[in-house]
């Protein structure tokens, strides 16, 4: 198994019922951030990126490989967030596992980095780095360490 995981549900300070974590805190945790290649999967969000951006990002729901987005890109983009309600970020060392999968567990295998948050509410991180999931279990108050779930191959990632 190469990779691990945590589960994040720390609340803002001002609204614990919000998520308190935002892509962009866990991508400056990042080691090695430039050597791999990014895409978004899926994004549901509010922010003030621009209607040009926006419209480049919702590329994903016509493509095979989400939207390929550059590191630069990538953390300028997750910095005008407001707030996640859905969204899932990969990175890989090899472009060609830029894509979307048929299990959850395949993508963490397969993917260098997975971020993703749920209904606003949690944030799952998976990672062949495991000291990124030490540096997030630190940083963060309201975790679970997980593994890749090897029970729910039938689950669509």
């Amino acid at each position: 198994m190469k990779s691990k995981g945590i589960r994040i549900r720390d609340g803002r300070p001002d609204d614990d019922e919000i998520l308190g974590v935002s892509p962009i805190n866990i991508l400056e945790l990042l080691d090695n951030n430039n050597k791999l290649n990014w895409a978004i999967l899926e994004l549901e969000a509010t922010g003030d990126l621009g209607e040009e951006k926006w419209t480049e990002l919702e590329q994903f729901e016509t493509s095979d490989t989400g939207t390929l987005i550059t590191w630069d890109d990538l953390k300028e983009t997750s910095g005008k967030f407001w707030q996640v309600i859905w969204m899932t970020i990969i990175g890989c060392k090899d472009k060609k596992n830029l894509r979307f999968y048929d299990t959850s567990f395949e993508m963490y295998e397969s993917c260098e980095v997975v971020i993703e948050i749920f209904d606003g509410s949690c944030c799952e991180v998976f990672s062949h780095d495991r000291s990124l999931i030490e540096r997030l279990a630190k940083k963060y108050k309201e975790i679970e360490l997980l593994e890749p779930d090897w029970n729910s191959e039938n689950d669509q990632a």
